[in-house]
């Protein structure tokens, strides 16, 4: 059987406030160098789910036939629920650190550092800039930014802020890329050149994708799969669900 990236079910979070909102995931099984969209009404929990995924978000206590299962690499699995359980966000961090890029829609650059140490952070983090050094500077050229490379993200457009980002989050060759509506800032002409980019320097390392997508139609266009969160009002409150299984990836 093929190694599922992610083995997700019966995965809930609950938010608080008088809707008593719940995302469900009842199924989620994504195999390396898939390229997913999460698409849906604002409000439906896309985000969330990426949060989850990303372990930066606790998901609530495990349930009956609950998983949540990360394999990362061949020789790395990480059951989710038992790291939370045995040591919180901190027994995450590590593999959080190593095998995911996240790309937020409003860039997260760290208005302190130049693009280039954002850019090359994590991969000091790691120890690894000399062995990815040359693979980053394929990216800065690929994404038009080495011009950019002593500059601070104060004296970048939003544009240029988006590419240092997306750059950011393929430096280390993550295994899984995360992104967050990478393209609602930029304009329609712009948001297709730099979700072209994301997309092929992303498959060209190998890395997973799973994108939060306002745009529906650039992201069938493209070619990713769109994973759709479907919503329904319930007695007990609203509920979003998603689901993405092996049967879908032909449709």
């Amino acid at each position: 059987m093929a190694r599922l990236i992610f083995d997700l079910a019966n995965v809930m979070k609950s938010r608080p406030g008088a809707e008593h909102y719940q995302l469900r995931i009842a199924s989620f099984q994504v195999l390396p160098g898939e390229t997913l969209a999460l698409v849906g009404r604002s409000g439906c929990g896309k985000s969330t789910a990426l949060d989850l995924l990303s372990c930066a978000l606790r998901p609530d206590a495990a349930g009956e036939k609950s998983r949540f299962l990360f394999s990362p690499a061949e020789d790395r699995k990480i059951d989710i629920y038992r790291a939370w359980r045995s040591g919180g966000g901190n027994a995450l961090a590590s593999d959080r650190m190593r095998h995911l890029g996240y790309v937020l829609q409003t860039g997260g650059l760290l208005p302190f550092l130049t693009a280039a140490d954002n850019i090359t952070l994590t991969c000091k983090v790691l120890n690894i800039v000399p062995k990815r050094i040359k693979a980053i500077r394929q990216i800065a050229d690929r994404l038009n930014i080495t011009p950019l490379l002593s500059k601070y993200p104060a004296q970048l457009s939003v544009g240029e802020r988006q590419r240092v980002a997306i750059a950011r989050a393929l430096a280390h060759n993550p295994s899984v890329v995360l992104a967050d509506e990478p393209t609602a800032a930029l304009d329609p002409t712009h948001s297709r050149l730099v979700m072209k980019l994301f997309l092929e320097l992303a498959r060209e390392q190998g890395s997973t994708i799973i994108m939060v997508s306002h745009d529906q139609a650039l992201a069938g266009e493209l070619g990713f799969t769109r994973v759709p969160l479907n919503v329904t009002a319930t007695p007990q409150g609203v509920v979003s669900t998603l689901f993405y299984a092996g049967s879908m990836r032909a449709v």
